[in-house]
């Protein structure tokens, strides 16, 4: 029995040194996960309010667009782009560039799509940003640099429209054999985005059977 009591107490006594020597650690170390846990609610929170803030702001783009308040639209777009810059952001960019080209006002639309061709990398926006650039580069007579971003590869299930588009380009340019050939891989495409085949047809048979000379 005594043995057991000296052991016993010979252990408490081993439990109070290692406590006394490690103690200050343990608490810096519980502070320290402490601080960790309530950080990160903390940054939770303020992604929440973050998005909740992207959220408005979105919305009320919308709304500025819808009513023809294309300079109020501007400004809440700028503060947008101080809060977040990926879901909601693309979104009011999209809006806005569009609603620049329902007012004739391309040049800031082509900037607008341009900054969204650089930073998005979701193949669906991707597709469509890329397709209404070239449409607007070519339209402002810079063919070339509407070429260089449909000739690479197009996106899942944009593969017919920017096909379509260097076709177009290419007709444009009297180049009938590269335009036919471009129609051809429209229609070849595994999904024409809803469009439908018949006006891209009548694209292609304008082309005529061969290289054209362009008229005179």
């Amino acid at each position: 029995m005594a043995v057991e009591l000296y052991d016993e107490h010979e252990q408490g006594e081993r439990v109070r040194q290692w406590l006394q020597s490690n103690l200050p650690g343990l608490i810096i170390g519980l502070v320290i996960a402490l601080g960790g846990v309530f950080g990160f609610q903390q940054y939770q929170q303020a992604q929440v309010s973050k998005q909740s803030a992207a959220a408005g702001s979105y919305n009320a783009i919308q709304s500025l667009i819808d009513g023809g308040d294309l300079a109020g639209a501007e400004d809440y777009f700028g503060q947008l782009q101080g809060l977040d810059e990926s879901g909601y952001y693309k979104l009011a960019a999209m809006a806005l560039a569009a609603a620049y080209v329902d007012a004739g006002r391309l040049a800031p639309a082509i900037e607008i799509y341009q900054a969204l061709w650089v930073r998005t990398d979701i193949d669906s926006l991707r597709g469509m940003v890329g397709l209404r650039l070239a449409r607007l580069l070519e339209g402002q007579g810079d063919s070339d640099e509407a070429l260089s971003i449909l000739s690479g590869t197009a996106p899942i299930g944009y593969e017919g429209a920017w096909a379509e588009a260097r076709g177009d380009i290419y007709f444009d340019q009297s180049e009938f054999a590269l335009a036919r050939q471009a129609y051809q891989q429209a229609l070849d495409a595994p999904t024409d985005m809803g469009f439908g085949t018949t006006l891209i047809q009548m694209k292609l048979d304008a082309t005529g059977p061969g290289p054209l000379k362009a008229d005179s």
